[in-house]
């Protein structure tokens, strides 16, 4: 049985994610978990406010009351699926992974709207904030997503990673729509020498190799891409071979990498037009 969470602020975003996980619940035994979490008082407001506590009683009261009708009216179009809510008191993204620890979720599913410029630079997404700090794959659907069965995914990686368990989080959801995977490498044109176009190439072969060895049940497709911009790179390949889900690895970063080099799976959290799945590799 596959656990999912979807956390939710009943906003049109996070409906998305309510979406896309019935699709995959009609053909998988789910289990769904929605979530609202409800962040604390600001002290501007806590300290002087005699009605504090009346405020709280009836926020909560209200997050419950809008809970229920969300899983009354999945349930009612979706009767068979198993399906759980919970309100909780924390800060967004710490609730979230705590939750998720406790229930042994497989997947976290976001809506996500995209962002551009500065709004991207300093907007504190929920959803990059949770595929930053989450040991559990993150699935973000885009605001302007329309649901398609996938019957293809994209694995951008330049790592090459031979960790079949930690690849199985992409092979499962491959075999769940029987859709191929399409292993790409970016090659940035405004850094790489011949040297690495060679490499690169050979390192692409060789791990194709190794994918339809280890996982011989998948097609498997492999491309070297080259260009300036990765996110528009990756968005023309999508468009022009119909892949229906982005899947990145991430890994750890020091806080000096934080600083001076924005995370590729949360840009493309942010740009891409179909959903991005962010597996951590630790």
């Amino acid at each position: 049985m596959i656990k999912l969470l979807i956390p939710t602020d009943f906003s049109d975003n996070a409906l998305k994610a309510v979406e896309y996980v019935m699709e995959i619940a009609k053909i998988s035994e789910t289990t769904i978990y929605l979530l609202n979490v409800i962040e604390p008082i600001p002290n501007s407001i806590r300290q002087p406010y005699a009605g504090l506590e009346k405020l709280e009683k009836e926020i909560v009261n209200n997050r419950l009351s809008e809970l229920n009708a969300l899983q009354k009216s999945i349930v009612q179009q979706y009767p068979d699926i198993k399906i759980e809510s919970e309100v909780v008191r924390g800060t967004i993204i710490t609730s979230v992974l705590d939750f998720a620890e406790s229930k042994q979720v497989d997947l976290i599913v976001m809506g996500t709207k995209g962002a551009t410029g500065l709004q991207e630079i300093f907007m504190g997404s929920v959803s990059a904030g949770t595929i930053g700090q989450s040991k559990i794959p993150v699935l973000t659907i885009p605001h302007d997503y329309i649901f398609e069965v996938p019957d293809g995914i994209l694995f951008a990686t330049n790592r090459f990673e031979e960790n079949t368990e930690l690849l199985n989080k992409i092979v499962e959801i491959a075999n769940l729509f029987s859709a191929s995977i399409h292993v790409v490498v970016f090659v940035d044109t405004d850094t790489a020498e011949a040297a690495d176009y060679i490499q690169n190439t050979r390192q692409l072969t060789n791990y194709l190799v190794f994918l339809k060895t280890a996982f011989p049940g998948i097609t498997f497709k492999a491309e070297l891409l080259e260009g300036s911009v990765f996110e528009e790179i990756i968005e023309n390949y999508n468009t022009k071979n119909e892949v229906d889900i982005i899947a990145m690895i991430t890994y750890p970063k020091s806080f000096w990498e934080r600083l001076v080099k924005k995370s590729m799976t949360k840009k493309m959290a942010f740009h891409s037009k179909i959903p991005v799945l962010a597996i951590p590799a630790k």
